[in-house]
């Protein structure tokens, strides 16, 4: 929690009119979290290297996310400054076009089902397997958001960061980016982003998207509070949720935290469960798992605070 008498935090408050103490379950897909000491929502990338340069000088640490949808904050919180770059948005606009199809410019903060339904207005091809996924553009790059389908680095064709020590604007080509397993290996903060999608016809298109939807929608627990698939696939085998379905763990709850009943892979806040109820569900599954199969189950969730 932030002092009252820490003239750093209270100078940085001040100067940018930031919320003090604020609860981050507000913020993230998972409806958990304790409070910021300071959080911001900057509206542009000028605002944003303006606040990190003043953090920096008052000595204040950063943390930085976007949709919050793929994130565990612990009860306590997160102290120092949260930067929530989700208003980083502007129009989504067409920039090149050749015969193949077009490059189009979105910023960090721009909902990816907003650039999915971009995409689907002008016939363009590439997202289709995004159907459904949260969160915002930035956020799918930096974790390489993807399913069976496809993958968003498959499409990126460049991005422009701030980078964290310099604080200057840098652009950052697509051979120059190393992508793995839902990881974009980056020490910038990701502030705008280039794709290139593929013309096709409209109908197809739409099937194609239609079709991914409703699969999402019929085996995963949308209705239901979660940071969506909440460990990584092993790199040979079974698939995750597979082996926690096998375990036997469908419908095991600590507390309001439980193994949804739909896809064993996703821990599901189902009222006002606690980020110390998913992290003792998490041990629990992975401690059975291992039991099990001798493997051991890494998360895919970011968890950040104290």
């Amino acid at each position: 929690m932030l002092k009252a008498d820490n003239t750093a935090y209270s100078i940085l408050a001040q100067d940018f009119d930031l919320l003090v103490d604020e609860p981050l379950k507000k913020y993230t897909s998972f409806k958990i979290g304790g409070p910021a000491d300071l959080l911001a929502l900057p509206k542009d990338k000028h605002e944003l290297k303006n606040l990190l340069k003043k953090a920096s000088n008052l000595d204040i640490p950063v943390t930085l996310f976007g949709g919050g949808t793929n994130l565990l904050i612990t009860d306590k919180g997160i102290r120092g400054l949260v930067v929530i770059t989700r208003l980083l948005k502007s129009k989504i606009r067409i920039i090149k076009t050749d015969l193949d199809g077009k490059t189009i410019g979105v910023e960090a903060g721009e909902r990816l089902s907003n650039v999915c339904r971009f995409a689907i207005n002008h016939s363009l091809s590439g997202l289709e397997f995004a159907a459904g996924i949260p969160g915002t553009i930035g956020g799918a790059i930096i974790m390489n958001a993807g399913t069976k389908s496809g993958e968003i680095s498959n499409i990126v064709d460049s991005i422009e960061i701030l980078n964290k020590k310099t604080l200057a604007f840098e652009t950052i080509e697509k051979k120059e980016l190393d992508f793995s397993y839902r990881r974009l290996n980056l020490t910038g903060i990701i502030v705008a982003a280039t794709l290139t999608l593929k013309k096709e016809s409209l109908e197809k298109i739409e099937k194609s998207f239609n079709h991914n939807l409703s699969q999402k929608n019929a085996t995963q627990p949308v209705a239901f509070a979660s940071a969506g698939c909440f460990f990584k696939n092993p790199v040979e085998g079974r698939p995750a949720g597979e082996l926690i379905e096998k375990a036997g763990l469908k419908g095991v709850r600590i507390n309001d935290a439980m193994v949804s009943q739909s896809h064993a892979n996703f821990i599901v806040n189902i009222d006002n469960a606690t980020c110390d109820d998913i992290l003792l569900l998490k041990q629990h599954i992975q401690k059975s798992v291992f039991d099990k199969y001798h493997i051991k189950l890494k998360t895919e969730v970011r968890m950040e605070g104290e």
